[in-house]
């Protein structure tokens, strides 16, 4: 088994792990706006934990492409398309994760947190259905 099969498979097999914490991250944080609740401890980390993984996922992804050349365009979806809109949902966790800080009420923490980590799902989902050719 080569070093890129690993990190290829450890990168297939982390988005698994990304999507669940994403889910909890959305469904909490919906949860918490909707029943009117206070912006916890566990909600921090929860936040904190998405963006992990998800950095996790985009720096594996990283050095796969980088590996496998992809940007040589045998794969224009590989090359540019899949790479930019995982990119884009790291940066929509990381806004999202800073903007929740910013705010000083519980509800707008969860409100910000319920549509930043939506809009960051809706990009992972465009961006693994892409690759997978789903649509």
């Amino acid at each position: 088994m080569t070093m890129l099969t690993v990190l290829y498979e450890a990168h297939s097999g982390w988005r698994y792990l990304v999507i669940l914490v994403l889910v909890l991250a959305i469904l909490r944080a919906l949860w918490g706006w909707l029943r009117q609740g206070e912006w916890g401890g566990l909600d921090n980390r929860l936040g904190l934990i998405t963006t992990i993984v998800i950095d996790i996922q985009l720096l594996l992804g990283i050095v796969v492409w980088i590996m496998q050349q992809q940007w040589m365009g045998f794969n224009p979806l590989a090359a540019w398309e899949h790479p930019v809109t995982m990119i884009l949902t790291a940066a929509a966790a990381h806004i999202t994760s800073s903007r929740v800080k910013k705010q000083a009420t519980s509800a707008d923490k969860f409100r910000t947190a319920t549509i930043g980590y939506i809009i960051a799902g809706v990009l992972l989902a465009l961006g693994v259905a892409r690759i997978t050719r789903v649509f």
